[in-house]
Protein backbone atom coordinates (compact mmCIF):
# COMPACT_ATOMS: atom_id res chain seq x y z
CA UNK A 1 0.00 0.00 0.00
CA UNK A 2 1.50 3.35 -0.99
CA UNK A 3 2.04 6.23 1.38
CA UNK A 4 -0.33 8.43 -0.61
CA UNK A 5 -3.16 5.91 -0.23
CA UNK A 6 -2.77 5.89 3.58
CA UNK A 7 -3.10 9.67 3.82
CA UNK A 8 0.53 10.35 4.70
CA UNK A 9 2.00 13.39 2.95
CA UNK A 10 4.80 12.44 0.59
CA UNK A 11 7.54 14.19 -1.29
CA UNK A 12 8.68 12.72 -4.62
CA UNK A 13 12.49 12.70 -4.84
CA UNK A 14 15.29 11.01 -6.77
CA UNK A 15 18.06 9.03 -5.09
CA UNK A 16 20.42 11.99 -5.53
CA UNK A 17 17.87 14.32 -3.92
CA UNK A 18 17.49 11.99 -0.94
CA UNK A 19 21.27 11.68 -0.59
CA UNK A 20 21.82 15.45 -0.63
CA UNK A 21 18.82 16.20 1.61
CA UNK A 22 19.79 13.66 4.27
CA UNK A 23 23.55 14.01 3.92
CA UNK A 24 24.08 10.45 2.65
CA UNK A 25 25.96 8.82 -0.14
CA UNK A 26 23.85 7.66 -3.13
CA UNK A 27 24.40 4.00 -2.25
CA UNK A 28 23.22 4.67 1.32
CA UNK A 29 20.15 6.47 0.00
CA UNK A 30 19.30 3.40 -2.10
CA UNK A 31 19.70 1.15 0.93
CA UNK A 32 17.49 3.47 3.00
CA UNK A 33 14.75 3.30 0.35
CA UNK A 34 14.94 -0.51 0.26
CA UNK A 35 14.96 -0.81 4.05
CA UNK A 36 11.93 1.47 4.52
CA UNK A 37 10.15 -0.04 1.49
CA UNK A 38 9.25 3.33 0.05
CA UNK A 39 7.42 3.30 -3.25
CA UNK A 40 9.60 3.65 -6.36
CA UNK A 41 8.28 4.95 -9.66
CA UNK A 42 10.38 4.94 -12.86
CA UNK A 43 10.51 8.37 -14.53
CA UNK A 44 10.41 9.18 -18.23
CA UNK A 45 13.96 10.50 -18.04
CA UNK A 46 15.32 7.15 -16.79
CA UNK A 47 15.67 8.30 -13.18
CA UNK A 48 13.70 6.57 -10.48
CA UNK A 49 11.40 8.70 -8.32
CA UNK A 50 10.75 7.70 -4.70
CA UNK A 51 7.81 8.71 -2.56
CA UNK A 52 9.45 9.77 0.71
CA UNK A 53 7.18 10.48 3.70
CA UNK A 54 7.57 14.09 4.83
CA UNK A 55 7.64 12.88 8.46
CA UNK A 56 10.83 10.97 7.70
CA UNK A 57 12.50 14.07 6.22
CA UNK A 58 11.44 16.19 9.23
CA UNK A 59 12.76 13.54 11.63
CA UNK A 60 16.08 13.48 9.79
CA UNK A 61 16.31 17.28 9.93
CA UNK A 62 15.65 17.23 13.69
CA UNK A 63 18.40 14.60 14.15
CA UNK A 64 20.88 16.79 12.26
CA UNK A 65 20.39 19.73 14.64
CA UNK A 66 22.74 19.65 17.63
CA UNK A 67 21.11 19.23 21.03
CA UNK A 68 21.24 22.36 23.18
CA UNK A 69 23.95 22.66 25.83
CA UNK A 70 22.67 21.98 29.33
CA UNK A 71 22.56 25.15 31.37
CA UNK A 72 23.62 23.43 34.59
CA UNK A 73 27.10 22.55 33.30
CA UNK A 74 29.92 25.03 33.58
CA UNK A 75 32.77 25.31 31.17
CA UNK A 76 35.14 23.82 33.74
CA UNK A 77 33.05 20.67 34.15
CA UNK A 78 32.83 20.24 30.39
CA UNK A 79 36.58 20.59 29.85
CA UNK A 80 37.56 18.47 32.84
CA UNK A 81 35.47 15.55 31.68
CA UNK A 82 33.49 15.22 34.92
CA UNK A 83 30.14 14.84 33.22
CA UNK A 84 29.97 11.26 34.41
CA UNK A 85 29.59 9.48 31.09
CA UNK A 86 31.02 5.94 31.21
CA UNK A 87 32.99 6.38 28.00
CA UNK A 88 34.23 9.94 28.38
CA UNK A 89 37.19 9.35 30.74
CA UNK A 90 38.75 6.47 28.76
CA UNK A 91 38.08 8.35 25.52
CA UNK A 92 39.74 11.51 26.84
CA UNK A 93 42.68 9.44 28.11
CA UNK A 94 43.06 7.66 24.78
CA UNK A 95 42.85 10.94 22.86
CA UNK A 96 45.37 12.61 25.18
CA UNK A 97 47.77 9.70 24.71
CA UNK A 98 47.30 9.88 20.96
CA UNK A 99 47.91 13.64 20.98
CA UNK A 100 51.13 13.15 22.97
CA UNK A 101 52.26 10.48 20.52
CA UNK A 102 51.54 12.80 17.60
CA UNK A 103 53.42 15.66 19.29
CA UNK A 104 56.47 13.38 19.78
CA UNK A 105 56.26 12.29 16.15
CA UNK A 106 56.03 15.93 15.10
CA UNK A 107 59.09 16.82 17.19
CA UNK A 108 61.01 13.89 15.68
CA UNK A 109 59.97 14.97 12.20
CA UNK A 110 61.09 18.54 12.87
CA UNK A 111 64.46 17.29 14.17
CA UNK A 112 64.91 15.12 11.10
CA UNK A 113 63.90 18.01 8.85
CA UNK A 114 66.45 20.30 10.55
CA UNK A 115 69.18 17.68 10.06
CA UNK A 116 68.25 17.21 6.40
CA UNK A 117 68.22 20.97 5.82
CA UNK A 118 71.64 21.33 7.47
CA UNK A 119 73.03 18.47 5.36
CA UNK A 120 71.55 20.01 2.22
CA UNK A 121 73.09 23.38 3.04
CA UNK A 122 76.49 21.74 3.65
CA UNK A 123 76.30 19.87 0.35
CA UNK A 124 75.20 23.04 -1.42
CA UNK A 125 78.18 24.96 0.02
CA UNK A 126 80.54 22.16 -1.02
CA UNK A 127 79.07 22.17 -4.53
CA UNK A 128 79.51 25.94 -4.78
CA UNK A 129 83.13 25.64 -3.60
CA UNK A 130 83.75 22.88 -6.15
CA UNK A 131 82.17 25.04 -8.86
CA UNK A 132 84.42 27.95 -7.93
CA UNK A 133 87.46 25.68 -7.98
CA UNK A 134 86.47 24.39 -11.40
CA UNK A 135 86.13 27.97 -12.66
CA UNK A 136 89.56 28.79 -11.25
CA UNK A 137 90.98 25.66 -12.87
CA UNK A 138 89.31 26.59 -16.16
CA UNK A 139 90.86 30.04 -15.93
CA UNK A 140 94.27 28.52 -15.27
CA UNK A 141 93.81 26.16 -18.21
CA UNK A 142 92.96 29.10 -20.44
CA UNK A 143 96.09 30.94 -19.28
CA UNK A 144 98.20 27.86 -19.99
CA UNK A 145 96.61 27.49 -23.42
CA UNK A 146 97.42 31.11 -24.19
CA UNK A 147 101.03 30.57 -23.06
CA UNK A 148 101.35 27.43 -25.21
CA UNK A 149 99.90 29.27 -28.19
CA UNK A 150 102.35 32.18 -27.69
CA UNK A 151 105.24 29.71 -27.42
CA UNK A 152 104.08 28.03 -30.65
CA UNK A 153 104.00 31.38 -32.41
CA UNK A 154 107.53 32.25 -31.13
CA UNK A 155 108.77 28.82 -32.21
CA UNK A 156 107.20 29.20 -35.65
CA UNK A 157 108.81 32.66 -36.03
CA UNK A 158 112.21 31.27 -34.96
CA UNK A 159 111.86 28.38 -37.42
CA UNK A 160 110.96 30.81 -40.18
CA UNK A 161 114.00 32.98 -39.38
CA UNK A 162 116.24 29.88 -39.35
CA UNK A 163 114.85 28.76 -42.69
CA UNK A 164 115.38 32.24 -44.14
CA UNK A 165 118.98 32.27 -42.81
CA UNK A 166 119.63 28.84 -44.35
CA UNK A 167 118.18 30.02 -47.65
CA UNK A 168 120.36 33.15 -47.53
CA UNK A 169 123.43 31.04 -46.77
CA UNK A 170 122.63 28.70 -49.65
CA UNK A 171 122.17 31.67 -51.98
CA UNK A 172 125.43 33.24 -50.85
CA UNK A 173 127.27 29.94 -51.21
CA UNK A 174 125.80 29.46 -54.64
CA UNK A 175 126.65 33.02 -55.63
CA UNK A 176 130.20 32.68 -54.31
CA UNK A 177 130.80 29.47 -56.13
CA UNK A 178 129.49 30.83 -59.37
CA UNK A 179 131.82 33.88 -59.26
CA UNK A 180 135.04 31.86 -58.90
CA UNK A 181 136.49 30.36 -61.97
CA UNK A 182 136.26 26.64 -62.46
CA UNK A 183 139.91 25.93 -61.90
CA UNK A 184 139.79 27.66 -58.54
CA UNK A 185 136.69 25.83 -57.57
CA UNK A 186 138.46 22.60 -58.50
CA UNK A 187 141.66 23.40 -56.65
CA UNK A 188 139.80 24.58 -53.71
Amino acid sequence: MSASATGVSVRVMTYDDIASEMGLKPASARQLVRRNKWRRVPGNDGRTRIEVPVEELERDIKRAVEPPVETGKTDASITSGTSGGPFEVPLVTALSTHIERLERALADAETTLSAVIAERDTERAAALAAREESWIARGQIEVLRAQVEAERERSAAANQRAEEAAADRDRWHTAATVRRPWWRRLAG
